[in-house]
Order: structure tokens, then sequence, then C-alpha cells
């Protein structure tokens, strides 16, 4: 049977790209068009409460969110920026080195951030105390992706161009190469869970989790030109994929079984895992929920 599932439509040719949920119960999602941030109160039909947000300090389109552990949102953008906005509204921007291109962006427990810099071929990592610091990775044209940080610390970057994640610390980088499919990796979503770090190849139409053992096990979708795009972990060892070309949310379980969810609309990318829905940006011009309830 299929999931039940909920859609907020957005005004006429919104395009969200990336959401999460704060602790109030309030959605947030970057929009590609009018660039700018959405801010949802869920309530159910024409009583949702849809709200947009210019970005300051230039047009460069929002890419993807976290929430930091002081409550900000902060964003990506295509303008080599940052954007934090704090729980008052106030917006800040940080201008980054020409060329960086942040895309990926996470949030670790001590108040920094970690961003991907694929223009730069770097990751980024702000410090709690404001200092911005590049650090190379050790592969060519890795192109890194999303980015996720680990309950240890470690921030993990699907490298994109490589077929490869990246561990970064205060030791360095370590490169885990990962296993070709139907065609090389090609990682582009990535998410810790204490199951190990799941990642989305969408190239490959699979999606993966390197345990931490080291081994890194395989789960393909029927569908190799399905390209699934962001991952998100949940509480029982599995994880949750957009899947781009199919218009399809998918729950994978901890041993690999899959059930797909149809989606209305068609480009899903980014998603969120809350208490007992999964959230879904539409890029098509909705958020749809999908009901966790009925996931065996």
């Amino acid at each position: 049977m299929s999931t039940p599932w909920r859609e907020v439509a957005l005004p006429p040719g919104w395009a969200p790209y990336a959401v999460v949920e704060d602790a109030a119960g309030t959605l947030w999602a970057t929009v590609l068009d009018p660039p700018g941030i959405a801010r949802v109160t869920p309530a159910g039909g024409s009583a949702d409460e849809i709200r947009h947000e210019v970005l300051p300090a230039g047009a460069g389109r929002p890419m993807l969110l976290a929430i930091a552990s002081d409550g900000a949102l902060w964003c990506t953008r295509a303008d080599d920026r940052l954007s934090r906005r704090d729980a008052s509204g106030t917006h800040a921007v940080i201008d980054l080195r020409p060329g960086t291109a942040p895309y990926g962006i996470a949030a670790a427990a001590d108040g920094g951030i970690w961003f991907t810099a694929p223009g730069r071929n770097r990751i980024g990592h702000r410090t709690p105390i404001g200092e911005v610091v590049e650090i190379d990775l050790p592969v060519a044209a890795a192109q890194p992706a999303m980015i996720t940080v680990d309950a240890g610390g470690t921030a993990w970057a699907a490298l994109n161009g490589v077929g490869a994640l990246a561990a970064v610390d205060d030791g360095g980088v370590r490169i885990v190469t990962l296993p070709a499919g139907r065609v090389p990796a090609s990682p582009v979503g990535v998410a810790a869970s204490a199951a190990g770090v799941w990642y989305a190849d969408i190239a490959g139409g699979c999606v993966g989790r390197v345990e931490p053992s080291g081994v890194v096990r395989q789960h393909h979708f029927a569908d190799a030109g399905c390209r699934p795009h962001a991952v998100a972990a949940d509480s029982d060892g599995g994880c949750w994929v957009t899947l781009w070309a199919s218009g399809q949310l998918a729950r994978v379980t901890a041993d690999g079984a899959v059930t797909l969810h149809d989606l209305p609309g068609r480009e899903p990318h980014g998603l969120w895992v809350a208490d007992s829905v999964v959230w879904v940006a539409m890029e098509s011009g909705s958020l749809v929920a999908v009901a966790r309830s009925e996931v065996g």
C-alpha cells in the first residue's frame, strides 16, 4: 500500500531545493527561484503559513541548509557566500574567496559549520570563534558535494568527481574509495549515523553505507536511472533517499530492504526526517510530507 503523503504547495514559480525543520516545528527551505528562504508553518491546507525572505547582499541562489546548535539557520549561496539567520530574524553574510562555489553544509556540535567548496577543491570549516579555515583535498577534481558530521565530530563529504568520501578532522583528510556499481561511483548525498555513513550514488542508482569497521555495503534500486540525490539517516539504522529522476522517495532498512513511495510533482531534492514524517523538497514547487508510520 502506498504511504500517505501531504503536499504543501508553494506560490507559483517557487522552486524549493533543500528543507530542514527547527525545534519549534517550522520548516525552512531554500528557494532557487525567486532566490531566498521560505519559512513554512504547516497547519493543514489553506491554513499553512508561507513566507519568503530575500537574502541580503546579492542575489546568489541559496543551496543547502543546516541548523546550528544555537538554533541559527545557515545556507550556502551560489555567489561565494554563506548566510546565517539567527532566531530573531537577523541575517548575516560571510564572504568567501572568489570561486569557492559553496554547496554542502553541516553543523557541528561545538557551534562550528562545515561546508564544501567544489570550486576550490576544498572543505571549509567556520570555527565557533568565526575563523574560516580551508582544507585542501588530496585528490584533484574531487567535486565535493554534500557534507555531514558524525557523533565524534568528523566531517564526511561526498566526492562526486572521484567516487569517494572524505573524512575530515583535526588529523587531516582520509579518503574512502567507494565500490563501483553499474558504473563508477558518483556520490552526492551523505548522512552520518550510529550505523555508519550513508551515501547516495546518483550515477550508480544505489545507496551505500560505510560501516564503522570500514566495510562498504551497497543497495541497488531496480531503476538504474532513478538518480539518488539526498540521503538522511533515521533512528532505526536505515535511511531515506530522494530519487530525483523517478520522482520518488525510497526507504532503505539497515539490512537493505527497499520501499518506494511515489511523490506528487517532479524533481525531489532535499529531505528532512522528523519524528512522524519525512519532508521532501520538490523543485516543481512544493514540500511533501510522507508519513513514517506506514513503514515497517
